[in-house]
């Protein structure tokens, strides 16, 4: 499958519709609510470091990642790379809470450094450098905060700028995207793991953001849900 630039330029992702379903979201489960709520930042947090994990085929169990990520305890029998993976995965969304708001390549750099411990280009690196310089040029004109989000993510994910680590990168810029548009974080849900990966799948294949849209909605929809099972926005 040859890359194809043409999948970086930009077309609409989210309806009228579905944007006024994430802005009704947003108002109940805001950005500036949920930074403030230690308990919803932190569950949230090990969500996004699990799931995220487990979409890259990560063993460690939710209770072992706990130990882990709590406690420093690796779990026995488990691969160090498996571990590296969520302690970093965990930096990686602490950086993105307290970090400047800036979406460029010394950020994504940064953020790539944090999650993988290391900085390696693919070959051919000018084509890269070219084509990354769109994305982020493009991704500067979209005025729809969540099709800027998911734009980033899918294509970051699409160039393989790294050589390694390059979907973990994506979905951390896709919420610091969002932050830097005073929206809420989309932490992925386990359930719906099949859905990222078919949309991932789909993007390669043939440009289109349908299933991606799909995960971005129901992921919002599951977090807003989860948030009031546990009494957040209450008085």
């Amino acid at each position: 499958m040859n890359f194809n630039s043409d999948f970086l330029n930009y077309q609409p992702i989210f309806t009228a519709e579905e944007t006024k379903k994430l802005d009704e979201i947003n108002e109940t489960l805001s950005l500036k609510a949920f930074l403030e709520n230690k308990n919803l930042v932190k569950k949230f947090g090990f969500d996004f470091v699990y799931t995220s994990a487990k979409i890259e085929g990560n063993t460690y169990s939710k209770a072992d990642a706990l130990t882990l990520l709590e406690y420093g305890r690796t779990s026995g029998g488990k691969s160090y790379s498996d571990a590296k993976m969520l302690l970093n995965l965990q930096k990686g969304f602490k950086f993105i809470l307290t970090d400047d708001c800036a979406i460029n390549k010394y950020k994504i750099r940064t953020i790539h450094h944090i999650l993988a411990s290391d900085y390696i280009p693919t070959s051919d690196a000018l084509t890269l450098e070219s084509q990354m310089d769109k994305i982020l040029d493009t991704a500067q004109t979209i005025d729809n905060p969540y099709d800027k989000a998911l734009y980033l993510h899918n294509n970051l994910a699409y160039l393989q700028y790294f050589a390694d680590v390059n979907k973990r990168t994506a979905r951390t810029m896709l919420n610091l995207s969002l932050i830097c548009d005073n929206k809420m974080l989309l932490i992925p849900q386990e359930a719906l793991i099949v859905t990222y990966i078919e949309g991932i799948l789909e993007y390669y294949e043939n440009g289109t953001a349908d299933k991606s849209k799909e995960f971005f909605i129901k992921s919002y929809e599951s977090m807003e849900a989860q948030a009031k099972e546990i009494g957040y926005g209450k008085e």
